[in-house]
């Protein structure tokens, strides 16, 4: 069975990587025109609800905890890119703190009693993450990859169950009670790889697209003016120092010289709104193949996951107005107790109705097979994630970020049943 596996997973890596061979071509030329740089010191309110699970289980005992928990948070957050021509780099490093409400299932089962309650939490609690990802290219279109992930919780909380308990025999009581708890949990996640392909940033040149299409109505632009007015555009943000700030007066004027002396242009209207709003999240295009191996760390089951991966990812810039993007990632995870294959995809769109604003939209498709040994596999779970997302500025510093998501699964094996919310309201300095 694993041989088997092991030959499906190399056709597709070959033939995914003679796909992303065809269309990486035509970026070779090009990528060094997308160069991007950018730093974000961002703070403000995150409001989240969301469900899930955990367990610890040793040879004497188990406890097992579903939770659907509503929390409203103060968050900071640094995020940063340097994506050039021989790496792309991206990471970031979150700290939040707040109140949350919780409901869920309780079970504390041991060779002496099994508790089954439910429970409502109350309490503060505290989350650090820390994410690295980087890309290495020893040429236009091979590279390495190196992804680091870590994260940490701390719960403060008043904790209420009722339910009831079951002793050695058999007998069934009332469970009631009220108790103060806190909670450490912690995880790293971190993968290695290959990979051929290359996607680049097209923050710069949609940029450049809308503002010539607004000040210039009715004149058709080549792709190589376009080009030559995002290089200016990121050669004028690139500059910037996020402790420091910058004057965005002085570079609009900065942006009009160049329209007037290279472009031959007249100037555009003595307006800051449109370049003041021109920080969209950072939106891609072209393709690209990666696999390798990963492992996963958890103080709670499952504690250590280890295995293989290949992902392919093709997002393209349909126009300054719409981007299309398609993933697929394929993962063999192996776990002490039982293995399991894991296909996760991706299919959405996102629309920009102007330079401030962003609306998301896809389905995710996740089945899973589990195979607790080497000649038997379980039956395919099929989970279907449907998403939305919208991304504003308000104004040139404050920043809206919405995101729901509805998980639908026909079993809990694999994703946990549910709607997820997240609204975060923040101040950007960049």
């Amino acid at each position: 069975m694993r041989k088997f596996l092991a030959s499906v997973l190399l056709v597709i890596i070959g033939s995914f990587m003679f796909f992303v061979e065809t269309q990486a071509q035509s970026f070779a030329d090009s990528s060094a025109l997308y160069f991007f740089i950018k730093r974000e010191l961002n703070t403000g309110a995150v409001f989240s609800f969301d469900s899930g699970r955990e367990e610890y289980r040793t040879e004497k005992f188990r406890n097992f905890e579903e939770l659907t928990k509503g929390m409203a948070s103060f968050r900071w957050e640094s995020r940063n890119w340097i994506f050039l021509p021989y790496r792309q780099e991206a990471w970031n490093i979150a700290f939040e703190a707040g109140p949350y409400l919780g409901k869920g299932d309780w079970i504390d089962s041991s060779a002496v009693q099994s508790i089954d309650a439910e429970q409502k939490l109350v309490g503060v609690g505290t989350n650090v993450q820390a994410n690295y990802t980087a890309r290495f290219y020893f040429d236009r279109k091979n590279y390495t990859l190196v992804s680091v992930n870590a994260w940490g919780t701390y719960d403060l909380f008043k904790r209420k169950t009722e339910g009831s308990l079951t002793d050695t025999n058999q007998a069934i009581f009332p469970y009631n009670q009220e108790s103060e708890l806190s909670k450490l949990r912690y995880g790293l996640r971190a993968k290695a790889g290959w990979g051929i392909g290359r996607v680049v940033p097209m923050n710069h040149y949609m940029t450049a697209a809308w503002l010539l299409e607004k000040y210039y109505p009715g004149r058709l632009f080549s792709d190589a003016e376009i080009m030559k007015v995002a290089r200016e555009i990121a050669r004028i943000k690139h500059q910037r120092d996020v402790r420091a700030g910058h004057f965005a007066d002085q570079e609009w004027e900065q942006f009009s010289d160049f329209l007037k002396e290279k472009l031959f242009l007249k100037r555009p209207e003595a307006s800051l709104a449109d370049w003041e709003l021109s920080e969209i999240r950072t939106r891609f295009s072209g393709s690209r193949v990666e696999f390798g191996p990963f492992f996963n760390y958890f103080n709670r089951e499952p504690d250590f996951v280890y295995g293989g991966y290949v992902r392919y990812e093709n997002q393209k810039y349909c126009s300054h107005k719409w981007n299309r993007n398609i993933s697929a990632g394929l993962s063999y995870n192996s776990y002490k107790r039982t293995d399991w294959i894991l296909l996760e995809t991706d299919l959405g769109w996102s629309w920009y109705p102007n330079l401030r604003a962003e609306y998301g939209f896809g389905l995710k498709y996740l089945p899973g097979v589990a195979v607790p040994s080497l000649d038997e596999m379980g039956p395919i779970r099929h989970n279907f994630i449907p998403y939305l997302q919208h991304f504003s500025q308000v104004n040139s510093k404050i920043r809206i970020e919405t995101t729901l998501a509805w998980r639908i699964a026909s079993t809990e094996q694999f994703i946990l049943p549910g709607p997820e919310l997240s609204v975060s309201v923040y101040r950007s300095r960049y």
